[in-house]
């Protein structure tokens, strides 16, 4: 536990530090939903509506996946190098070997999510029948809200782990390669279930996500016009900015990991492949 504070204190104070990098990521996050909420109005039937629209879906993969390549190389570099900071140009610098190895694992991701999700919507559906087993077994009035809110801690916690293990997999690859990845995939999974990486997951969820939940709804009462503006802007824009310095701990804290079990195995890091300049 000592070691896994030591990781956290880390990977807070790296993201203290760089609040250019910060702003940055937020930034990048902010254009890319304002992109995908623009591509939600071609719905027109137009052909050539239809490949405007092919076009920037494509193109907002390619930049999802890039940001994600970017920031997890990035850290994976700071980690290693055990830097008080981030660069700028880390969060940004990958070579077409890793952008391919990230594209494929964010498909698998995809599909695995998609199957998860479809899961849980199937057992939350009996949420009312597990009630009514649960009042006829215990002769007690067993309401289906709650069991939902169990389903809904459940689901937290099992998303949590699904995402730290995804995601300290995708870290893997891009530092070290797939036969690497594959070779600590037992490791991986263990600590993606029941160890650091899911304790991780939880943290920042329930940290950064929760903060951020909270400024989204809440609703200061002010006049209409100017200030009404300004604060949803404020609470959407802090939010957004909570969400990236979570997303940024999380990266940080993952790629610590995987350099200290790395270390301790008495192996190293292979430096990711830095592209042509």
């Amino acid at each position: 536990m000592r070691k896994l504070l030591s990781i956290w204190k880390w990977s807070l104070a790296v993201t203290a530090r760089s609040p250019v990098e910060l702003l940055a990521l937020a930034a990048a996050a902010a254009l890319w939903m304002w992109g995908a909420y623009q591509w939600l109005w071609l719905s027109e039937s137009s052909i050539w509506v239809l490949l405007l629209a092919l076009v920037w879906a494509t193109v907002q993969i390619l930049v999802l996946v890039g940001l994600l390549a970017g920031t997890a190389v990035g850290s994976t570099e700071a980690a290693q190098a055990g830097a008080s900071h981030l660069r700028l140009r880390a969060l940004f610098k990958f070579d077409r070997r890793q952008f391919v190895r990230c594209f494929i694992i964010l498909l698998v991701a995809l599909l695995l999510v998609l199957i998860v999700a479809r899961l849980f919507d199937w057992v939350n559906a009996h949420a009312l029948e597990v009630a009514s087993f649960l009042t006829f077994r215990s002769e007690r009035p067993v309401s289906p809200h709650t069991i939902e809110s169990i389903y809904w801690w459940l689901a937290l916690v099992l998303w949590s782990g699904l995402g730290g293990l995804l995601w300290y997999f995708l870290i893997n690859v891009l530092s070290a390669g797939w036969r690497e990845a594959w070779r600590e995939l037992s490791h991986t999974v263990r600590s993606c279930c029941l160890g650091a990486c899911l304790l991780t997951s939880l943290v920042t969820v329930l940290i950064f996500g929760g903060l951020a939940n909270l400024l989204v709804g809440w609703h200061p009462k002010v006049g209409p016009g100017f200030w009404d503006y300004t604060q949803v802007i404020l609470r959407f824009g802090v939010s957004l900015i909570l969400l990236a310095a979570g997303f940024l701990f999380w990266t940080l804290a993952l790629a610590r990991m995987i350099v200290v079990s790395r270390e301790e195995k008495g192996g190293a890091i292979t430096p990711p492949v830095q592209p042509p300049s």
